[in-house]
């Protein structure tokens, strides 16, 4: 539940901090008082779009923190997303004049989609013309099954398992081309394939090979001239190291320790002998050939061919080649497993199938339950000539099915609040005292099944008065035992059954107006519901607010 709300520099707001309670919380005050005010900031707060016009005049920034009590299911949410689990869930969000916002949960920043998030697990808030989660159709399947539980459950398992084997049966059919238009398709695209890379028939590190070769054969010139040059100097060198070598065999026989060094300058010799020896053997047998270039030129070409539409290496190219063999292989000799697969696959759709319809026909037994339960509510609540149901599209036939977790059912909640007039989608109604009515009657059925722990509601109210005003208070005051309940009300039957109270006023200071709230407590709350009762606090008009809440002190105590 939201514990503190504090928020600073927002439209009419300069700095508010409020204490919320568990149970049922009214905000009162004059209309354009600011009461709105609390809820845009709540909504701000969690993930709703941001607006600068809300940016207090002559402020920078405005910031809004809300600290929640939260349950195992948000703790354990917070943490697969990264974030640390304190005592309670402190969110923080600020948005400045040139459009900068910054967004905190626990201290780690956020981005606005996860705050969104976040904040639907944390509060359902309700306002005129707007749909809460419960009224979107695409949650009408998920609300039902809740609703149902174990009476869905056994089936949506079965269907779960069934689908995961589907999936892995689909993969198989489809390693064997699937049907045979799709078989035949790829067995040609397989075949021209193998043929296009054993035409070239790619030798792993040839491409690397036929590089080196090209880069010599362009260079030719460049490297004959060069060795030439090299072989006519090594050859000089060799005659004079030959002159070198005798003039110290001549002077060695005077001096022993020459022999050595000339022993040296005779290997020395032969090793550069040697060289010149290999480089004209290389003269020799060099030759330029541009007909052997041009092979080497195309063949390059044909292996980066292959290595572009294969793979980006000759391996990688090899690897594939093995992969279409085998798969060229399973193709041209499955045809009879792929018969028993389509044939096990026909089986397996047949049994999922039937798990679906007794899955649609479970829901539509509970479906007869909901309306009967949402009819008796909205009786309740004062409505006399009115439809709802729940409406179910046929099923599709098993050649049509699309089987997916929840089945096959498509469903809708319909409503109509008038004689004649035909059910319609639950966003189609009008009137705002209606939306308000039929979505309280809908919160008391689905109670038990609502995980939210904060319902929001923005004058709820509004329309009614009288009799059906009780009924409303009542309803409220039912949900605010199960969930905490913030509301703006101007009924004084509303008002009567709240917990805690919030009076909002608007006032002007020093050139300047302010929205300031206060708790009320006592006898200030007896003389409030008598204001809102349209009296004057007088004795007669208290003596009545003081029975309107003993009352309805009393009726809260019937729901215990």
């Amino acid at each position: 539940m939201l514990r503190t709300l504090k928020i600073k520099n927002f439209a009419l707001i300069a700095d508010q901090t409020l204490e919320f309670g568990s149970g049922f919380n009214v905000l009162v005050g004059e209309t354009g008082a600011g009461k709105s005010l609390i809820l845009d900031a709540i909504s701000f707060v969690l993930g709703d779009k941001a607006n600068k016009v809300n940016i207090r005049h002559g402020e920078n920034k405005m910031s809004v923190w809300a600290v929640f009590d939260c349950d195992k299911a948000i703790n354990d949410y917070l943490e697969e997303n990264g974030i640390d689990v304190d005592d309670g869930l402190i969110i923080n969000r600020s948005l400045t004049l040139d459009g900068k916002s910054d967004c905190r949960v626990n201290g780690a920043i956020v981005n606005v989609s996860f705050l969104k998030v976040l904040g639907e697990l944390l509060a359902d808030i309700y306002a005129q013309n707007e749909n809460i989660s419960l009224l979107s159709p695409k949650n009408h399947i998920v609300i039902l099954d809740e609703y149902a539980k174990e009476s869905v459950l056994e089936y949506k398992t079965k269907i779960a398992s069934g689908l995961e084997e589907l999936k892995i049966l689909n993969e198989n059919i489809s390693k064997l081309g699937g049907n045979s238009e799709n078989r035949d398709r790829n067995l040609e695209l397989f075949d021209y394939q193998i043929k296009d890379i054993t035409n070239v028939n790619p030798v792993v590190g040839e491409d690397e090979e036929l590089k080196s070769k090209i880069d010599r054969l362009s260079n030719y010139e460049k490297i004959f001239d060069s060795i030439k040059d090299v072989t006519s100097n090594v050859s000089n060198v060799c005659d004079l190291l030959y002159e070198c070598e005798n003039g110290l065999t001549f002077v060695s026989k005077y001096d022993d320790s020459l022999s050595e060094i000339t022993d040296r300058l005779r290997s020395s010799k032969f090793e550069l002998q040697d060289i010149l020896d290999t480089l004209k053997d290389y003269l020799g047998k060099s030759n330029f050939d541009a007909f052997e270039l041009d092979n080497y030129i195309k063949r390059l070409d044909d292996l980066n061919s292959l290595k572009k539409k294969y793979g980006g290496s000759l391996q990688d190219v090899q690897n594939y080649l093995q992969k279409i063999k085998n798969e060229y292989d399973d193709l041209l000799f499955g045809e009879e497993k792929l018969k028993k697969l389509q044939e096990q696959k026909n089986k397996m759709c047949a049994g999922l199938y039937s798990l679906c319809e007794g899955l649609s026909n479970t829901r539509r037994l509970v479906a007869r339950e909901i309306e009967q339960n949402v009819k008796n509510e909205l009786s309740f609540l004062g409505f006399k000539n009115f439809k709802f149901s729940v409406k179910f599209e046929d099923l599709p036939k098993l050649d049509d099915a699309v089987f997916s977790k929840n089945g096959l059912d498509k469903l809708e909640f319909v409503f109509s609040a008038n004689e004649g007039e035909e059910a319609k989608s639950l966003s189609k109604i009008v009137s705002g005292g209606e939306m308000s009515r039929f979505m309280l009657a809908i919160k008391n059925v689905f109670a038990k099944c609502n995980n939210t722990a904060t319902l929001i509601f923005d004058e709820v109210d509004t329309g009614i008065s009288g009799e059906i005003g009780l009924c409303v208070a009542k309803r409220l005051a039912s949900l605010s035992k199960n969930s905490q309940l913030i509301c703006i009300t101007h009924l004084c039957q509303v008002a009567s059954m709240a917990d805690n109270y919030f009076f909002v006023d608007k006032y002007t200071q020093d050139g300047s107006t302010y929205t300031k709230v206060r708790q009320l407590e006592g006898d200030e709350i007896i003389s409030y519901i008598a204001i809102l009762s349209g009296a004057q606090p007088t004795k007669v008009a208290l003596e009545f607010a003081l029975e309107l809440k003993r009352k309805a002190d009393d009726y809260k105590m019937t729901l215990l």
